[in-house]
């Protein structure tokens, strides 16, 4: 009873303690160290929609509706135009001249509101066709609590 101690369980503590320190920083000869996993990414957040290439898209719209209310505008005055001038003297009365400088007027501001419209239409539609695009993802939930099964179906597109 008083005699050494036993140095076995010593022993045994010690080859696994060297064991698992060889393990983890693999040196021992014959036994190859894993690499960990890689770390999880992060979720992706999910961006909000290109707010430029909605604003761009309004733009455009609004300038193509100015277009073809100045247009039909411009059309009122040459048919006013056509009624108050002489096609073969090239006489006009006062409303006649009147209405041929409006509807010149209105002719140019159709014509660039037209261009401003399709510009701005086309390129929102590049500009949200060539958006980076945003992950749909689908999961299925299962649950069950006591005789009451529930199941639930989420998805984000």
């Amino acid at each position: 009873m008083f005699g050494p101690p036993d140095s076995a369980p010593r022993r045994r503590a010690g080859g696994r303690l060297a064991l698992a320190l060889g393990l983890l920083l693999g040196s021992l000869p014959g036994v190859s160290r894993a690499e960990p996993p890689p770390p999880p990414s992060a979720p992706r957040v999910s961006e909000p929609p290109p707010m430029f290439a909605y604003w761009v898209g309004a733009i455009g719209l609004s300038g193509l509706s100015v277009g073809a209310v100045t247009g039909f505008l411009a059309m009122n005055q040459q048919g006013i135009a056509e009624d108050h001038c002489s096609p073969s003297l090239r006489l006009c009365d006062g409303a006649g001249r009147q209405a041929s400088e409006t509807g010149r007027t209105l002719r140019d501001i159709s014509t660039a509101a037209w261009i401003v419209g399709g510009v701005g239409v086309g390129l929102s539609a590049y500009l949200l066709l060539t958006a980076p695009s945003q992950p749909n993802a689908v999961a299925l939930s299962v649950s069950v609590e006591g005789a009451h099964p529930k199941a639930a179906l989420v998805a984000h597109f």
